[in-house]
């Protein structure tokens, strides 16, 4: 589902990615499942290999292969899952969205867990983030939350104010002298040559900088509430980009 102009909900067409017949993006959205699918799936990873896959084969997909920066997803990559520590204990994950539709895997090995929350509207991210935390605080006592960002600098904020953008979309960082906020929109050129639903565009949010000097931020408000990410210098310490949700956007005007 998305939200329509006058704050109604209707139908988000299409979901997938792609119409049926093209397959050229189904690894990045094309497939759709169940929650029994998703928890045999997990079922299958907490296993033994069920003799298609050495055990150690099988669970050394969870081993880090390439560490991550400020994100949301977790500390490093494994093989095909995000790891994540929750409350001093390793776990691993992975999500996937269409056009109004919100999925989460996530696992606890150690425990032999796993939550599955779906969800099919654009409030769908921040849903499916407390269900598996409310999973894990429930069943395993394993308490997450979202790091708190330093009070408001001004001079810090007016450094990294500008738009940013890839391809498809554009990402606004501004401040009014009290607080800075992210917003994302995508290209008003491709939403208009678009002869289908496309999902709604981000409206600014507030967000703040996380302690330390690695330029990392939190998102506090918004359908993106507690995503990390953090910005991109030049050798000249020049501002240049801004990682969100794992994607590069660079700055192309201040």
């Amino acid at each position: 589902m998305s939200t329509a102009k006058d704050g109604e909900l209707k139908a988000a067409r299409p979901w997938k990615a792609f119409r049926a017949g093209t397959r050229g993006d189904n690894p990045g959205g094309g497939l759709a499942s169940t929650t029994a699918d998703l928890l045999a799936w997990a079922r299958f990873h907490l296993g033994d290999g069920d003799g298609l896959l050495r055990t150690d084969t099988l669970h050394g997909m969870r081993e880090e292969t390439v560490p991550l920066r400020g994100s949301t997803m977790g500390d490093g990559v494994g093989i095909c899952w995000f790891r994540r520590p929750v409350d001093g204990v390793r776990t691993i994950g992975h999500g996937g969205s269409g056009n109004g539709q919100y999925a989460e895997l996530h696992l606890a090995p150690e425990h032999d867990f796993a939550v599955v929350p779906l969800a099919n509207s654009e409030e769908g991210y921040l849903f499916n983030q407390a269900v598996v935390r409310a999973a894990f605080e429930h069943f395993l006592g394993l308490t997450e939350k979202d790091p708190e960002p330093v009070p408001y600098d001004d001079t810090r904020a007016r450094e990294v104010a500008g738009r940013y953008e890839i391809d498809a979309m554009n990402l606004d960082i501004a401040t009014d002298g009290a607080r800075l906020t992210l917003a994302v929109e995508i290209k008003p050129e491709l939403r208009q040559a678009s002869d289908a639903d496309m999902p709604p565009d981000i409206a600014p949010a507030a967000m703040g900088f996380l302690p330390g000097d690695g330029d990392e931020y939190v998102l506090t408000e918004g359908t993106l509430a507690g995503q990390r990410g953090f910005f991109t210098r030049n050798a000249a310490g020049r501002v240049t980009g801004v990682d969100l949700g794992g994607r590069l956007f660079n700055r192309s005007a201040a």
